[in-house]
């Protein structure tokens, strides 16, 4: 129906103007000298025509706005939950919209600028420049809305292929899937939408404050979409009901399915990408808009990093608590293996093995992370170690009461773990097991004694294959 429309004022309607114009200078037919028969052969009146080409022109207008401006439009900021699921539900709308519109919005913008182009009233040229903004706005959203789409539904397109990068490790094709659709739907809009004839009146878009203000909030909706994703990712791969910790053989290799990945190793994988997209495809995507013409992209950036941070904690909640869990649930029972006693131990030999097994369960933590992305190994292992020392202070303030050797134990045992981990402790955490270590019963005459710095020092020299990947590790 535009498209005939257009067919038809294009080709026909100028041709009109101009036998029109011919017709009211009494141009068209041979001159007669005499007055009356002139008179005669020029009956309508300028006004009649008029009329006329306001009518044409009106039905034209009517005609465009029916059938390609009829939808309602809602902004994010002003959606109910409600509103926006609506918004995604009528998916397939959007999908047949995004095809049409921008070809149909092409028509009808050669159509206007040849009709603008004509010495038609100022009146008529308004109505219909004001006709094509308000198409080119409608394009912008339509295709705004078909890329959240798209985005929203970028975490059925994972592949857990890894791909290296030298800054910041290993991630998968994820990050840039989404910025090489933000790219070519940027492209799309900028040649339907933002290029603008303004030598024949069209108006630059981002002088408008209406699309300003669209352009800004669908960058918001389309990156916040793209947040999402992760937590869908994260959300899917916490239902898993594989083995927290497992072998790593398959992390440095081209991973094709997330069969072949622990949970733990998905998770460290979603938790890079998510780093690496706010590193990197962000600041792209913000120049990209920039040089676009976008306006009030540092406040969108500034409202998306909120976001951002809140969908990173979530993250790293998530792994931290799945890396936890074996930790948690085997640590008090490592402790009192074989009936052990506090308040009747009689003889210190070594560091308890509960310590041990946080040392090599940290260190196969350390490689999982390492495998993927050496700047994530200090922040979680911060986490999981906050927590467990948080956890031993609990267990050892309910200890009423010890032996002499049980209290020599508590400290080898905890200035091990200092000593090993304390690299990856934040100083907080570090400060709270040395004030721990200060509690136990004759903390300072054992720290001093010759037989626990013996034991501790063969305790390191032990575990030196395991505590030496530690050392490297720094905060970020």
């Amino acid at each position: 129906m535009v498209d005939q429309a257009c067919d038809v004022l294009t080709t026909a309607f100028p041709d009109l103007w101009y036998l029109i114009q011919l017709y009211i200078k009494r141009k068209l037919y041979p001159l007669s000298e005499r007055s009356e028969e002139i008179d005669r052969t020029y009956m309508h009146k300028a006004p009649e025509f008029l009329a006329l080409t306001k009518e044409i022109i009106q039905t034209f207008v009517s005609v465009v706005r029916l059938n390609l401006l009829s939808r309602l439009t809602t902004t994010k900021s002003d959606m109910t939950p409600t509103q926006d699921d609506e918004l995604y539900a009528n998916a397939d709308e959007t999908y047949q919209r995004v095809k049409t519109l921008p070809h149909c919005v092409q028509n009808c913008r050669l159509c206007i600028l040849r009709l603008v182009s004509l010495d038609i009233q100022v009146d008529f040229k308004k109505d219909l420049q004001e006709l094509m903004f308000d198409l080119r706005l409608e394009c912008f959203k339509v295709i705004m809305d078909h890329a959240c789409l798209e985005v929203s539904r970028l975490n059925t397109q994972e592949t857990w292929e890894l791909e290296y990068d030298e800054q910041l490790g290993s991630h998968t094709k994820l990050p840039n899937l989404f910025h090489d659709m933000v790219v070519t739907k940027a492209n799309i809009i900028n040649e339907n939408v933002l290029s603008a004839n303004v030598i024949k009146g069209e108006r630059k878009f981002f002088e408008d404050k209406e699309a300003t203000k669209q352009a800004a909030i669908a960058v918001y909706r389309l990156l916040g979409d793209f947040a999402s994703v992760f937590q869908m990712l994260i959300k899917d791969c916490s239902s898993s009901t594989s083995n927290s910790i497992e072998p790593l053989s398959s992390s440095t290799i081209m991973i094709n399915s997330s069969e072949h990945l622990s949970k733990t190793m998905c998770l460290v994988i979603i938790l890079n990408n998510f780093a690496y997209t706010r590193r990197f495809i962000l600041p792209r995507l913000k120049k990209l808009f920039l040089n676009y013409g976008f306006r009030g992209m540092d406040r969108v950036y500034d409202e998306t990093e909120i976001i951002y941070k809140r969908v990173d904690e979530q993250l790293l909640d998530t792994v931290q608590n799945e890396y936890l869990r074996p930790f948690l649930h085997r640590l008090e029972s490592r402790m009192y293996a074989g009936r052990f006693d506090w308040a009747t131990h009689i003889r210190v030999i070594s560091v308890k093995d509960y310590v041990k097994h946080i040392i090599l369960d940290l260190a196969r933590v350390h490689a999982e992370i390492y495998s993927i992305s050496s700047q994530l190994v200090f922040i979680v292992l911060s986490c999981i170690l906050s927590t467990l020392v948080n956890e031993l202070a609990k267990l050892y303030s309910n200890i009423n009461q010890f032996s002499k050797a049980g209290s020599m134990q508590a400290c080898l045992d905890l200035i091990a773990l200092q000593e090993c981990l304390g690299r990856c402790m934040e100083t907080e955490t570090s400060n709270k097991l040395k004030e721990l270590i200060t509690q136990i019963p004759d903390a300072a005459e054992h720290i001093k004694s010759k037989a626990l710095t013996d034991m501790l020092n063969l305790f390191l020299k032990q575990m030196q294959p395991y505590s030496i990947a530690f050392r490297d590790v720094t905060p970020q």
